[in-house]
């Protein structure tokens, strides 16, 4: 079991780096009006901007969701701080093996707390932008992943630590 500690921070950096994806590349919320289906992209809950065409109008202002930009970058600083952790004990330098075990429990929760931020997206965008999107507004299934696949890199990256701490406990 111990040998295979060693690739739960690799395990751990797909897991966020796959729910970094989703975030960006798939819709974050949606609503249904009648028959119509108005789905939003992850970029645009992220960051806001105008979309063109909607309501029959010229064009319709977003602003972002602030707990989806915050749970993007809590993600994004985990992916970065997980790859330290996995570099910087290959360098062989004993006070910089310590340092790599804190920056591993800063990721830890990096992404759990990004994973579990992102399921508060929809009412944020909802509250960022009443006047424009109805009150129906949901979360769409890939940012639902994205959190859940967040959340369990959290906990792929808090096992070499958890063991360690164990191992020292008997």
């Amino acid at each position: 079991m111990k040998k295979y500690l060693k690739y739960s921070g690799i395990v751990a950096v797909l897991f966020a780096i796959v729910s970094f994806i989703l975030m960006m590349a798939t819709s974050g919320v949606m609503y249904q009006s009648g028959s119509t289906q108005y789905n939003y992209e992850g970029i645009l809950v992220l960051f806001g901007g105008t979309r063109s065409g909607l309501y029959g109008l010229v064009s319709v202002t977003f602003k972002p969701a602030a707990i989806s930009l915050i749970a993007w970058i809590l993600v994004l600083v985990a992916i970065i701080i997980i790859l330290l952790g996995i570099i910087l004990p290959l360098v062989k330098v004993k006070a910089l093996d310590k340092f790599a075990g804190v920056l591993n429990l800063i990721a830890v929760a990096a992404l759990i707390t990004g994973g579990i931020l992102l399921f508060f997206s929809a009412p944020a965008f909802y509250g960022a932008n009443k006047d424009v999107v109805s009150e129906s507004i949901r979360l769409n299934v890939g940012w639902v992943f994205a959190g859940i696949l967040a959340i369990v890199g959290g906990c792929f990256a808090i096992l070499p630590a958890a063991v360690d701490f164990v191992g020292k406990k008997k």
